[in-house]
C-alpha cells in the first residue's frame, strides 16, 4: 500500500511541477530592448572569449579573447571532434621576414553552430620534439602583424554568414544551424602588407594544390574559393568518429530549435533558454572553443613556455612622482621592470594581450 502512495505522490509532484513550468513558460515575455538583451548576452559570452552581433545574428571571437594565449598546432585540429567540432581544415604555411607563417581556413559544424574561421599565426622557433607531439607550434599574430581578413560562408548555394575585419582570428558562428561540411563553401580574402608576403602566400597555395581557378590576386589581396580542402585532413575529422559527432550535433540543434520554436529572434531564444533551460543555455555558451578544449592541451602549452622570466626583486619605490599608495607604486615599478626584462629576453611582443 505504501509503495502506491509514494508513486501517487511522485506522479502528483511531477504533474504539478510540469504545470508550473508550463504556466511560467507561457507567461515569459522577452526583453523588448534588443540592445539591453545583447549586452546581457555578451556579459555571459565574454568569459568564453566571444560576443554576439544581434544585427547579423552570429557569435564571433573577440580580439583580446583568452584563446589568444593558446597559440596553434595541428593537435588542436585533431582534438576538435572530441569537443563536437567537425570542420574542414586548410593550413597554408610559408616563410616571410625570417618567420614561418601559417594562415588557416576552417569551415564546418561547431557544436550548436555552423561557422567559419581564418587564423593568422607565425613562429621563429624550431619544431617541438616530444614524446607526444612533433611539429610546429605557432603564436598568434601580434597587433602589428594582423591582416585585413574577410570571408563569406555559403550553404547549399545561399549566403549564411559574412565577416570582415583586421584580425588575427576572424570568426563567425550561426547559432542553432546544423550543416554537413560538404554543404559549405567559403570565399575568403586576405590583404597583405607587402607584395613579397602576398607572393610567398600564393606560392604556398600552389604547393598545397590550388590552381588559378581557385584563387585570384588583385594588388596585395588574395581571394580564395574554398570548397574542398587540399591539405591532408586530421585523422579524427572523418569516418565513424565524424558520423557519431555529427549525429550528436544534429540532435542538439533539433533540441534547440524545438525548445525555442515559439521565438524567431536569437536573442529571445537565448533569453528563454537561460530562464527555463539553463543547462542547454550553458552548453551553448561553452560550445565554441571552450576552456575545456584548451585545458586538454595544457601539457603542450607548458612544454612550449616552460618558464617565463620571473619578476626581479621588488625595487624601492622612487619618491617621485607621488603615488596613491606605496603599494600601488611598487606594483607599477615591478610591472615596468618586468616588462623591460621581458623585452630584453625577446619574450615580449608590443601590443599583444598579456
Amino acid at each position: 500500500m505504501l509503495i502506491f502512495i509514494i508513486i501517487a505522490v511522485i506522479a502528483i509532484f511531477t504533474a504539478v511541477s510540469g504545470m508550473i513550468f508550463f504556466i511560467r513558460a507561457k507567461r515569459f515575455r522577452p526583453t523588448p530592448d534588443k540592445a539591453q538583451q545583447a549586452a546581457r548576452l555578451n556579459d555571459d559570452l565574454r568569459p568564453a572569449g566571444f560576443a554576439y552581433d544581434y544585427r547579423k545574428d552570429y557569435f564571433y571571437a573577440l580580439k583580446d579573447c583568452w584563446q589568444r594565449e593558446a597559440g596553434y598546432c595541428r593537435l588542436y585540429d585533431e582534438g576538435a571532434p572530441f569537443f563536437n567540432m567537425i570542420m574542414d581544415c586548410e593550413p597554408i604555411t610559408f616563410l616571410y621576414a625570417g618567420k614561418r607563417w601559417m594562415i588557416e581556413l576552417w569551415k564546418g559544424q561547431y557544436g550548436l553552430t555552423t561557422g567559419a574561421e581564418i587564423g593568422v599565426y607565425n613562429t621563429s622557433c624550431a619544431d617541438i620534439h616530444s614524446e607526444h607531439f612533433t611539429g610546429a607550434f605557432y603564436e598568434p599574430a601580434s597587433d602589428e602583424e594582423q591582416l585585413e581578413l574577410s570571408f563569406v560562408l555559403v550553404k547549399n548555394g545561399k549566403k549564411l554568414l559574412s565577416r570582415k575585419a583586421r584580425h588575427w582570428w576572424l570568426t563567425a558562428f550561426k547559432p542553432g544551424e546544423f550543416s554537413e561540411k560538404d554543404s559549405l563553401a567559403m570565399q575568403a580574402a586576405v590583404k597583405f602588407p607587402t607584395r613579397q608576403m602576398r607572393d610567398a602566400f600564393t606560392d604556398a597555395l600552389t604547393r598545397a594544390g590550388y590552381n588559378r581557378k581557385e584563387f585570384s590576386v588583385k594588388n596585395r589581396t588574395v581571394s580564395i574559393r574554398y570548397t574542398v580542402p587540399h591539405s591532408p585532413q586530421p585523422v579524427s575529422q572523418g569516418g565513424l568518429q565524424e558520423d557519431a559527432v555529427q549525429q550528436i550535433n544534429k540532435t542538439n540543434c533539433k533540441a534547440y530549435k524545438l525548445a525555442t520554436a515559439e521565438y524567431t529572434d536569437t536573442l529571445d531564444k537565448l533569453e528563454y533558454l537561460k530562464s527555463f533551460m539553463p543547462d542547454l543555455y550553458d552548453f551553448m555558451m561553452r560550445s565554441l572553443y571552450g576552456k575545456e578544449f584548451f585545458k586538454s592541451f595544457e601539457w603542450l602549452i607548458k612544454l612550449i613556455h616552460p618558464h617565463k622570466p620571473p619578476c626581479p626583486p621588488k625595487p624601492p619605490c622612487p619618491p617621485k612622482p607621488p603615488c596613491s599608495s606605496a603599494e600601488d607604486m611598487c606594483r607599477q615599478c615591478r610591472m615596468r621592470h618586468c616588462e623591460q626584462m621581458m623585452k630584453e629576453n625577446s619574450l615580449y611582443q608590443p601590443g599583444t594581450d598579456s
